[in-house]
């Protein structure tokens, strides 16, 4: 079995294969479209590769990306082997190729030097805890949002968020995040590849089926908190979001201002992976705590403690992969 990275007609064939399970809603060329932006975007040029394992003959026999991610665990700096979209075709199942390509692609990142292994799997825990990955719950929650005063919403400026207030994004999310034992180091590129991966989504999928959110609060020019939300037929899931304030109050005060816009329509729900060490707003309240369908697994690749529960994680919806 030889690694090779994945581009030409041996993507064509692997997006062939892929696009059934996880087009997402989208046309098979507007699928193919979505995987190469986002390939193209700043942070995914040097942290995201697709891979692809092959006999001898130059047949594929299994294939997954490889990401990069700058990481924080138990106060040491480093980085993550982030693993997604394995598959094996199914004429070629049961013969240990998925597996091998992931040992294959996690040995080599210990060897360069990560920190930790991870993936989340919509499949269950039991194939990725055979090769060494166990689960980090993680929380999923209802977000409850208190009418504001007379049925209104507060005064304050909430505005689109744009390319300028990126920097100001992975200013908070440092900032809260700084004491939990494990969570992204997201710089400005990465925030950019999180909300770039959402719009290409909305923006390739047919009309009306889902659209991208990002709103932020300003203060000086300056935001001073944002939030990212998905829309669509079943309701908002919060992708991320931050706040200067140490209650969440401006966040708060935020979402009772997103749902004022329309008081004729049916107040959505509100779904979200709400990190522990973030604070609820005063304005809502959040019920229905439960662990995310696509479990959230790492494997150890260096002497450090690893994650073990919810409490120990800082974890957003948009940092999935």
């Amino acid at each position: 079995m030889t690694i090779v990275p994945v581009e030409g007609a041996l993507l064509e064939d692997i997006l062939d294969h892929t696009f059934p399970i996880w087009n997402e809603g989208l046309s098979r060329s507007s699928y193919a479209r979505w995987n190469g932006a986002q390939l193209r975007t700043p942070w995914a040029r040097t942290h995201l590769q697709r891979y692809a394992s092959v006999d001898d003959s130059g047949q594929w026999l299994a294939t997954a990306k490889q990401y990069r991610f700058d990481v924080r665990l138990n106060g040491r700096d480093g980085w993550m082997c982030g693993i997604g979209a394995v598959f094996t075709p199914p004429e070629r199942r049961g013969h240990g190729h998925a597996s091998g390509l992931v040992e294959e692609l996690v040995a080599r990142a210990g060897r360069e030097g990560a920190l930790v292994a991870g993936l989340f799997s919509e499949i269950g825990s039991d194939f990725y805890a055979r090769l060494g990955f166990a689960v980090v719950p993680l929380d999923e929650v209802t977000i409850t949002v208190a009418v504001g005063r007379r049925g209104g919403a507060p005064a304050m400026l909430v505005r689109a968020g744009e390319e300028r207030d990126l920097e100001n994004v992975a200013a908070m999310h440092a900032t809260r995040a700084a004491d939990a034992p494990f969570a992204l180091r997201r710089d400005r590129d990465l925030v950019h590849y999180a909300l770039a991966k959402k719009r290409l989504l909305a923006g390739l999928g047919p009309p009306g089926l889902r659209q991208l959110e990002f709103f932020v609060a300003e203060e000086g020019a300056s935001a001073v908190a944002y939030v990212v939300v998905n829309v669509n037929a079943n309701g908002w899931t919060l992708e991320e979001a931050g706040d200067r304030d140490p209650a969440g109050a401006r966040l708060g005060a935020m979402l009772q201002v997103l749902l004022a816009r329309e008081p004729s329509q049916r107040t959505p729900l509100i779904r979200a992976w709400w990190p522990r060490a973030f604070p609820v707003p005063p304005q809502i309240q959040l019920t229905d705590v439960s662990v995310p369908k696509d479990l959230f697994m790492i494997r150890p690749l260096a002497d450090v403690a690893m994650p073990t529960g919810a409490d120990d994680a800082f974890y957003w919806h948009s940092d999935h992969f």
